[in-house]
């Protein structure tokens, strides 16, 4: 499974807070924690602070102690131009979530995707908001991947988020969010993702949530998430739940955690 760490978002506010004092030492030591968690990309999310002037500033901060893939979290244009302006290396490797049927942030955010011909999130939700019934999100994935199909788009490169709800909203989050995920993938042969901690926003024992419904996303077949790579439990539950998947060939990825000392009961 595909770890995007989850710890550099501005919806956080401990995070938002260092990210407004600009305190470098703070947002360098949450880097260097998820990258030794084992994140394969950092989504960097400003949108509750002046969200141009401080992504460039985040980035720029990031990329002083790690050269770990990028994922610019931002529904803006101009700020994921900015980003990618600032952004060392082979831009072909950052990802962008997210793209969706919102037409603002689709012709928006578009034109980069295809320029770049980067990983891309695509959620499903249009001008409406998101839609309640699995039908319905199936339909707007389609019609997302129709169009950056058409547009010559490499559809390995897209992770399709089907959006999962808190389940303080609506207790058949989970459910809906793994037929949607299913159905997806049968019928398009895409990738998808989930945004792992809103399924337990607003609920008591955040992390036993986000821990238990990881294993089900894992064995229903999702291929990213966003998570928190500094919960030594919830990466203890990736390598585990990849053996017992079969994804682990000879057990070696568990065995080398074992003999790290990396994994908690």
């Amino acid at each position: 499974m595909l770890i995007i760490g989850e710890k550099l978002n501005s919806s956080i506010p401990g995070v938002k807070q260092i990210i407004k004092d600009k305190d470098k030492a703070a947002v360098q030591n949450l880097t260097l924690k998820q990258v030794v968690g084992g994140a394969d990309y950092l989504d960097l999310n400003t949108a509750e602070c002046e969200e141009i002037k401080d992504m460039e500033w985040l980035i720029n901060t990031v990329q002083e102690v790690t050269d770990i893939p990028l994922c610019i979290d931002s529904i803006s244009a101009p700020v994921v131009e900015k980003a990618l302006s600032c952004i060392k290396g082979d831009k072909s490797k950052v990802m962008i979530n997210s793209i969706s049927l919102v037409k603002d942030c689709l012709y928006g955010l578009l034109p980069f995707v295809l320029k770049y011909r980067c990983p891309v999130i695509g959620l499903t939700m249009d001008e409406n908001g998101v839609p309640k019934t699995v039908e319905e999100r199936i339909e707007i994935a389609g019609r997302l991947i129709n169009i950056l199909d058409k547009e010559g788009y490499d559809l390995k490169k897209l992770y399709i988020d089907p959006l999962v709800l808190p389940l303080a909203v609506d207790d058949a989050s989970a459910v809906i969010f793994l037929k949607c995920s299913t159905e997806i993938k049968r019928l398009f042969n895409v990738k998808t993702v989930a945004g792992l901690s809103n399924i337990s926003y607003k609920m008591p024992k955040r992390k036993i949530l986000n821990r238990h419904f990881l294993t089900m996303c894992m064995a229903f077949g999702v291929d990213a998430a966003i998570l928190d790579p500094t919960d030594p439990k919830i990466m203890t539950s990736v390598v585990t739940n990849e053996l017992l998947l079969g994804k682990d060939r000879s057990g070696n990825n568990f065995l080398k955690a074992y003999q790290n000392n990396n994994l908690a009961d």
